[in-house]
């Protein structure tokens, strides 16, 4: 009895030293934070988008409702802008208008994790938000990731779980990349689906569990065709209508965009059956997606910058964004749409509309000379079956410069372009996303937010998201109409919230 009290004495000595070791690095990231905000530019911030304060973000985590606010970690390196040790920052919202900055609510302070915090998932059990994340870690050029839980009462002080690692090691279908925990519940049992890899197939290995602590290994839920990518990063399994959704961000490919499939869960087997494969977003800058629990509509969010681009900010002390968030849904076909959120026709202020129906004619361009900024949301329909033109040309021309975004569309093929080449600073590219099949009208929702630009067509049947960093910041929006007239049903265009 007595040596039984004297280990358990030991054992919660051992714990609250580990957490307070946990909270002093945690208080050494926030005031480096604190420290770098005199120095961050504001050259080429965002005025709408969720960024962090300070230095590096990229991969959105632990995406939940949890007690009246969305709450938003994201992997961040608060002592530089560029890539480092992983931490969670944690930023929250009630509206995804005005965002409330939090204390950074990981930091790497254990064996299992002491090369980063890496990305993960969160749920809300009880009274109790439950977050998972892979333990990072190199030890002789050896790559070591595990799966570890930390829980919360209040949404903002995270504890880690005196348990972790909860998963040690690969199974045999995976390898050393194995990481990235989402989390869900079904029919009163746990669901993990974790990323990796075999044999340079990416793959998404399920586990089970009763109690989000204990957890089984299940087996390979899918996996690549051999030609999806080497490691599958960031997934997400969701019901959504009669059918699940899985979202994969994947290593390996030249283009990496997130893929999509469409398709039946058989919880008895652990298998998941695909029927159809789509890309979320055609544009460079859209990687590892998530979506929330805990709400009724299915919202994602998604990091606005890519590994391959340079990212100018950088200089500025702060790298890394997130895009607008957006609502999944599933067309009549059982094609994935994004849609953004209803909530951002809020951040709509001043009004620029013109005539409900006008043509643009043969080899003309129209300014919309009311409407100069580069924070605004334009609106536009077109008639296709009332034009003639072989091509459309949507042109945001920055007035201080030559730069150009040129949104195009051909009407023969379908395809809809993103041309940043004319952007000076940054990475410049040509995007393509095919609409199919052609139909008689085109519609586009455009976001521009000063150093980034998110296409919508047709009621997010294809998306379109890149970052851009032009010098100037005045820009007048042109219409152009090549080898014959453009008839629009409408255009509105509103100034944003700055």
């Amino acid at each position: 009895m007595t040596m039984t009290y004297k280990n358990s004495n030991q054992q919660t000595s051992l714990d609250t030293e580990r957490d307070t070791s946990h909270r002093l690095l945690l208080q050494k990231a926030d005031a480096s934070i604190r420290q770098a905000l005199p120095t961050v530019s504001d050259t080429h911030r965002l005025h709408y988008h969720l960024m962090p304060q300070a230095h590096w973000m990229n991969d959105p985590n632990g995406l939940a409702y949890y007690r009246g606010y969305y709450h938003v970690f994201y992997q961040h390196h608060p002592y530089s802008s560029d890539w480092g040790p992983m931490h969670w920052g944690h930023a929250r919202t009630k509206d995804f208008i005005t965002w409330e900055h939090l204390p950074i609510a990981l930091a790497p302070s254990e064996d299992y994790d002491a090369d980063g915090c890496f990305s993960g998932s969160a749920v809300v059990e009880g009274d109790l938000l439950h977050l998972f994340y892979t333990g990072h870690r190199v030890i002789d050029g050896e790559l070591i990731q595990v799966q570890c839980k930390a829980t919360s009462s209040d949404g903002i002080h995270l504890i880690k779980d005196r348990r972790n690692p909860l998963i040690t090691s690969f199974p045999s279908d995976g390898s050393p990349d194995f990481r990235d925990p989402k989390v869900w519940r079904h029919h009163g049992s746990w669901y993990m689906v974790l990323g990796s890899g075999r044999d340079g197939r990416g793959n998404v290995l399920l586990y089970k569990s009763q109690d989000l602590t204990q957890w089984e290994y299940v087996g390979v839920l899918a996996h690549s065709d051999g030609t999806q990518g080497t490691i599958w990063e960031c997934p997400d399994l969701f019901p959504l209508g009669d059918r699940h959704v899985l979202l994969i961000s994947p290593m390996g490919v030249k283009d990496r965009r997130v893929m999509y499939f469409v398709g039946d869960m058989d919880y008895d087997v652990g298998k998941f059956t695909p029927e159809y494969v789509g890309t979320l977003d055609y544009g460079p800058d859209f990687y590892a997606v998530q979506t929330f629990s805990g709400t009724e509509r299915r919202l994602m969010l998604a990091w606005m910058d890519a590994w391959e681009c340079d990212i100018p900010s950088k200089k500025d002390n702060w790298a890394g964004a997130l895009t607008l968030p957006r609502e999944l849904v599933l067309d009549e076909s059982g094609k994935l749409r994004a849609q953004p959120l209803p909530e951002l026709q809020k951040l709509r202020q001043r009004s620029i509309s013109v005539a409900r129906s006008f043509v643009v004619e043969k080899d003309q361009s129209m300014p919309l000379t009311d409407l100069q900024d580069a924070c605004l949301e334009l609106n536009l329909v077109l008639a296709l079956n009332s034009s003639t033109a072989s091509h459309f040309t949507l042109c945001f021309c920055y007035t201080e410069s030559s730069e150009q975004i040129l949104i195009r569309y051909n009407k023969a093929t379908g395809e809809l372009y993103l041309d940043t080449s004319k952007i000076h600073v940054g990475q410049p590219g040509l995007y393509k996303a095919a609409l199919h099949p052609p139909g008689e009208r085109l519609e586009l929702r455009i976001f521009l937010d000063r150093s980034s630009i998110e296409v919508f067509a047709n009621q997010g049947e294809a998306t379109i998201t890149a970052r851009i960093y032009p010098r100037s910041q005045t820009t007048i929006p042109r219409v152009f109409a090549l080898d014959g007239q453009i008839k629009v049903k409408s255009l509105e265009c509103w100034n944003l919230a700055k």
